[in-house]
């Protein structure tokens, strides 16, 4: 028989070592297969991006060319219009100079021509230059083209200047006469004016007395627009035999519209806008070609040692800040003053018996129960029960964040005994806290489950923030919740729930420490050893309580019965650090 024990143990530690051996490989293996997947995605967003930033650089290129040609060529449209009147008002006084005058400016034009024209930059240097530059060099080209028209102009009226004198004669006396018929109009439609006015008189007042004449109006009217007519169209047949006389006189047909034509100077714009219309087509085609074949263009090759460094930041990054955390951070956090939620108290806490899956409970008179859904196991026929909407009206929103609402109420049942037990978890055990009057215990509200109370002097509870000390905003704990006795306060923990005296001070990891006696000071300290925490086996920091009169109430295992990884637990850890934020 010992012979078969021994064997079988050594079979048993067999299997054992080849589980943590195959336990071994596994965890490595997942490792180096995450950090392969996670050094692939590196590779890749290195290279995409790299490959993104080249082509916005190149379609920001491009479309800077184009913003800068459009600038431009708005800028020398302006230019062209000013150009145009400045050339029609100094065309004009031309007409009016002498020869000498004439010659010296056609003797500047052509110098001011030749010297423009020296200077042809071509269109890749234009797409290559600043807008300025491109405005300068659109202004040459009009300014030739101004030039050339006026050096034209003024040689037609140096060819014809022995009949601009003539013809300026008659352009006058053209215009004399003209001012004469319109004047005559004038007169003519008064006349008829007041002869109408004359004919609305009675009819003693169409005549005037003059000596011992009697003189009509309307004769004197009548008499007066006879003459306007006759000196009207002596006038028109002035006018028209002068206007004869000009048509035959030869003049430059440019002298009397002495105007630089606009599209001429516009045409000078062509060059601007074939290269802007170059350069936008190479912005649609760089953009379509980037869309369609960017991954043939992929350096894989210049984004290999970018990607394996970020990954070794990546990997080495969290040990790095483990170790300030463990040798800066968590030293200055054990020095400072520890927390005391509430002084110190008349009563205590008893240390309670061990948890068990369930607990029997019989009321005494002038009690009651609130319990949560779910942990009611069996009740007797007796007694009253009712439903309490919340634990503590004056909380709502505490009681609703930690579950204890539409809370059974159990009454009158002081033979009787009631079994409370998580019928939902397979992993909680039950223990009860008992509080006397006078004692107070700072507990987190997700592990009541119950309360036995007196009828006519409910549980009081107790708000405490702390935002001064570093320990509350290293644990994200800022509010403290007391609850004050006399009550039985019924709690909940994976794998059971340890009520132990505090005596010489105690250290708990932070997700194990339920409650303690609020009398005690409360703090934070490092966790004893440093690789465990370095390789993240262990928590920075411990809940520490100091010495003293009080109770620690400890859950055995935190995490029994809830899912190790996924999205789920994630999220549900995610919720537990914000509720702790209000000490829930």
């Amino acid at each position: 028989m010992s012979s078969e024990r021994l064997s079988s143990r050594a079979d048993a530690c067999v299997d054992d070592a080849r589980t943590g051996q195959l336990k071994l490989f596994g965890a490595v293996l997942g490792w180096l297969g995450r950090h392969a997947i996670l050094f692939a995605a590196l590779l890749a967003a290195i290279v995409g991006y790299a490959q993104y930033q080249q082509s916005m650089r190149h379609a920001a290129s491009l479309d800077a060319s184009v913003a800068r040609l459009q600038e431009a060529e708005t800028e020398l449209r302006a230019v062209i219009g000013q150009m145009k009147d400045d050339a029609v008002t100094r065309l004009s006084s031309a007409q009016q100079s002498s020869v000498a005058h004439v010659d010296r400016r056609l003797a500047e034009a052509r110098q001011d021509l030749s010297r423009l024209e020296a200077v042809r930059p071509s269109i890749t240097d234009l797409l290559r230059s600043p807008r300025a530059a491109i405005v300068a060099d659109g202004r040459r080209r009009i300014d030739a083209e101004r030039l050339r028209q006026e050096i034209g102009f003024l040689t037609a009226v140096r060819a014809n200047l022995a009949d601009r004198g003539a013809a300026l004669s008659l352009d006058r006396r053209i215009t004399r006469l003209q001012a004469d018929i319109s004047s005559l109009d004038a007169r003519f439609s008064e006349g008829q004016a007041r002869f109408a006015r004359l004919e609305a008189r009675p009819f003693w007042g169409r005549y005037r007395r003059e000596g011992w004449s009697i003189v009509s109006l309307a004769a004197e009217l009548a008499a007066d627009q006879a003459r306007n007519r006759r000196e009207r169209a002596a006038a028109v047949a002035e006018l028209d035999r002068v206007m004869a006389i000009r048509r035959q006189t030869r003049t430059v047909a440019a002298l009397a519209t002495p105007k630089v034509a606009v599209r001429q100077l516009e045409d000078m714009l062509e060059p601007l806008e074939k290269a802007s219309a170059l350069q936008t087509r190479k912005l649609e085609a760089t953009a379509a070609r980037a869309a369609r074949r960017w991954y043939e263009r992929l350096g894989v090759a210049d984004a290999l040692w970018p990607a394996i460094w970020a990954l070794v930041g990546i990997i080495l990054a969290p040990f790095v800040i483990r170790t300030l955390f463990y040798w800066v951070l968590a030293p200055l956090a054990s020095a400072q003053r520890p927390v005391v939620p509430l002084g110190p108290t008349p009563a205590r806490a008893a240390v309670g018996a061990r948890s068990a899956v369930s607990q029997p409970l019989s009321l005494a008179m002038g009690e009651e129960l609130l319990v949560k859904q779910g942990f009611l196991q069996s009740v007797p026929h007796a007694g009253t029960k009712e439903t309490q909407m919340l634990l503590d009206a004056c909380m709502p929103i505490s009681s609703l964040a930690a579950g204890l609402y539409f809370l059974t109420r159990i009454r009158g049942t002081a033979s009787a005994t009631i079994t409370i037990s998580a019928t939902r978890d397979p992993f909680a055990e039950l223990a009860i806290l008992d509080l006397p009057a006078g004692a107070a215990c700072v507990l987190q509200p997700r592990a009541i489950v119950g309360v036995i109370q007196p009828i006519t002097h409910p549980m009081r509870i107790t708000r405490h923030w702390r935002f001064g000390t570093l320990h509350a905003w290293l644990t994200l704990q800022l509010r403290y919740l007391v609850f004050h006795g006399p009550a039985h306060i019924i709690l909940k923990g994976g794998r059971g729930v340890r009520i132990e005296a505090a005596e010489g001070g105690r250290s708990v990891a932070q997700d194990q420490l339920l409650g303690f006696s609020a009398g005690l000071a409360y703090s934070t300290g490092r966790t004893e050893t440093f690789l465990p925490y370095l390789f993240g086996q262990e928590s920075l920091l411990k809940d520490r309580v100091a010495r003293g009169s009080g109770v620690l109430i400890v859950e055995e295992a935190p995490m029994a019965g809830r899912r190790g990884n996924g999205i789920r637990a994630r999220l549900e850890g995610l919720v537990d650090a914000g509720l702790k934020i209000f000490g829930l």
